[in-house]
């Protein structure tokens, strides 16, 4: 068996050596809030962020293909624009693309390039329900128009 001294004094040398090597408090890390990287999500979809006004739906076009009217309802059969301004910082010659969506499922694509202060899609869907259309420019989303065929 060890002397008690002994024992005292290999304890307080363990107690010491552990003190000395502790690294300090943990300072917490700067907060970067850079908004103007996109966010990811755990599944790697980056989040986006699109104009309201970069496009519309309607059920006629003027001679420079701007909608005379927006709707949002529409009739089996009836032929739906989509009208996309030049404006909001895309130019001439860039692709947009389109793409029809029933109820999450695909039913059209279309792409063209900007040649004009607006470009048109059309479709005339006879499947009834709520449809989404997104526009791309150079592949990434700019607009999304929603509305509902009865």
């Amino acid at each position: 068996m060890m002397p008690v001294p002994r024992f005292l004094c290999l304890l307080l040398a363990a107690v010491a050596l552990t003190a000395c090597n502790r690294q300090g408090p943990q300072v917490p890390k700067p907060v970067d809030d850079n908004t103007s990287v996109p966010q990811r999500h755990d599944d790697g979809v980056e989040s986006v962020v699109v104009n309201p006004n970069a496009a519309k739906a309607g059920a006629e076009v003027d001679g420079n293909g701007d909608i005379t009217t927006p709707l949002r309802e529409f009739k089996s059969g009836q032929t739906v624009y989509i009208s996309v301004p030049t404006k909001f910082g895309r130019k001439q010659g860039e692709r947009l693309e389109v793409f029809w969506f029933n109820q999450g499922k695909s039913q059209k694509e279309d792409t063209k390039n900007i040649q004009g202060p607006f470009t048109v899609f059309e479709f005339a869907p006879t499947d009834t329900g709520a449809y989404n259309v997104e526009v791309d420019a150079n592949g990434r989303p700019v607009a999304l128009v929603q509305f509902e065929v009865k």
